[in-house]
């Protein structure tokens, strides 16, 4: 489950970066990229449609009305406050991606696995994580968290430099000045030029994230599993 806790790390710290809105788009940006990495572990091939509908938690997760759009308008003010304002949604956003990533990975290795069907299997894992005691995950991402600011920090500066770029790169495509690709695949391309050293940065907590899943009732994993292909079953056999 590398692949799940890496990225579920990356997104939790993607809401610290000091970027009004991109981060929400980062954010958005490597759930997607967990969603094609997992389906590629897999040998599964997926349109941007069917990688976007597998990413829709994070498009509902990273919007929270009013009141986020105001603390973003004082960001820059007050950055140091916000930062542990923003701690329990970042803790939250984290979970919830692993919850997803370790979902996705379960349907990308089920022998009946349609992609033609992707929209209906995104509904399915949604459904399934309906009533999940998700702070028993959450509890591990806290822990882990608090216990790894300084690799988090490290994480954030890499991170935002990655949404600096992807910035610029916007403003010049609007302004016509560049045109030649989309900004989001800059972003895809400075990303994995620097995969290596956020796994170098990530690597002890990675493996202190698993022992702190390990240790979870391995029945948690097991009913949200049975929950999602439950629901697979109801749509395949009405």
């Amino acid at each position: 489950m590398f692949t799940v806790i890496y990225h579920s790390l990356l997104i939790g710290a993607a809401l610290f970066v000091p970027i009004p809105f991109l981060d929400d788009r980062l954010a958005t940006f490597l759930w997607k990229h967990m969603v094609s990495d997992l389906a590629k572990l897999h040998k599964r091939t997926l349109t941007r449609e069917q990688i976007l509908a597998f990413s829709y938690p994070a498009r509902f997760a990273v919007s929270e009305g009013c009141l986020f759009v105001v603390k973003r308008l004082f960001r820059e003010v007050l950055q140091e406050v916000l930062f542990f304002l923003e701690w329990r949604r970042a803790i939250n956003l984290a979970a919830d991606a692993y919850y997803s990533g370790y979902l996705l990975n379960e349907l990308f290795a089920y022998e009946g696995f349609d992609t033609a069907k992707a929209g209906q299997y995104a509904v399915a894992m949604q459904k399934a994580k309906q009533g999940i005691n998700t702070k028993l995950v959450q509890v591990v991402f806290r822990t882990q968290f608090r216990l790894s600011k300084g690799v988090l920090t490290a994480v954030v500066k890499w991170l935002s430099s990655i949404t600096v770029e992807y910035a610029k790169v916007s403003w010049a495509r609007r302004s016509g000045k560049k045109r030649d690709g989309p900004a989001e695949q800059q972003m895809e391309t400075f990303f994995e030029m620097h995969r290596s050293r956020f796994q170098m940065l990530l690597k002890d907590l990675i493996t202190n994230m698993q022992m702190g899943i390990n240790a979870l009732p391995q029945e948690h994993f097991e009913e949200l599993r049975s929950k999602m292909f439950q629901e697979i079953s109801q749509m395949e056999n009405p």
